[in-house]
């Protein structure tokens, strides 16, 4: 599965001014709402990790982790992802302070 995020700032951290981003899903792959079907790459699941990479989250790729939004694999019909875990929201108040 791939997706890309681009991420276009003319500031560098510790700013973190997003001025625009843009998502890719490869068409090599069927995209839908995997509860209706499970056999596609489930939108929201991978849209919600890609806007992740937009506001300035890193991939985790520690098996412990696999739960996480931003846990850099996931498969066809998988929908648990669809929102931020504790873990995803911490990072961004990291990134832009606590709220």
């Amino acid at each position: 599965m791939r997706s890309t995020t681009f991420v276009l700032s003319p500031n560098t951290p510790p700013t973190r001014e997003i001025v625009e981003f843009d998502v890719l899903f490869d068409t090599n792959y069927d995209w839908g709402d995997a509860t209706v079907d499970p056999t596609v790459m489930d939108l929201q699941n991978i849209a919600t990790h890609e806007i992740g990479h937009g506001v300035g989250l890193d991939d985790i790729y520690e098996s412990a982790c696999s739960e996480v939004t931003m846990y850099g694999y996931s498969t066809s019909g998988e929908t648990k992802k669809r929102t931020l875990t504790a873990p995803d929201i911490t990072g961004v108040q990291k990134l832009y302070g606590g709220f």
